[in-house]
């Protein structure tokens, strides 16, 4: 019986997919919910040229924002029926998680999958797979098949 569930959303269909399942869970089993939104305000581009400050400022404010947006939309699909919190952080989002489990004593982490395979995620990066090597208590990774693999 899980009484600490911790899941990680972004805006991808899995992540929605995932925190459905979250909720669920919780919910049957009577267990607080901990939704984690992580962003990164690191510059996408490497030291290209000096950029005003007043254009960085704009950039950590925006994907704020954004991070934000994720966390309401997220905290708007969950019961009130359901103990919950809905955490915002600048990290990435596997550390993030992966810390969070820790510090907040969770017993389940789930997350979504993007299902690109070893590959994939050899060169993309994965969450999931992050998550899952590290991770000291079980993880439920939640895959959306993608509509291309529908019959």
């Amino acid at each position: 019986m899980f009484t600490s569930i911790l899941v990680g959303v972004d805006r991808s269909q899995h992540a929605k997919v995932a925190l459905s399942q979250a909720v669920d869970i919780a919910r049957t089993q009577k267990a607080t919910l901990t939704v984690l939104v992580a962003y990164s305000t690191m510059m996408p581009w490497g030291p290209v040229a000096p950029l005003p400050q007043s254009a960085v400022d704009e950039f950590v404010a925006g994907v704020r924002a954004d991070a934000q947006a994720i966390a309401d939309e997220a905290k708007s699909a969950i019961p009130a029926e359901v103990n919950s919190e809905v955490l915002v952080v600048d990290a990435s989002p596997a550390e993030a998680i992966l810390d969070r489990a820790t510090a907040g004593h969770h017993d389940l982490i789930v997350v979504g999958s993007r299902g690109r395979g070893d590959a994939g995620s050899f060169l993309l990066g994965s969450v999931s797979h992050a998550v899952l090597s590290r991770s000291r208590v079980p993880v439920l990774i939640v895959h959306v098949p993608s509509v291309e693999a529908a019959p």
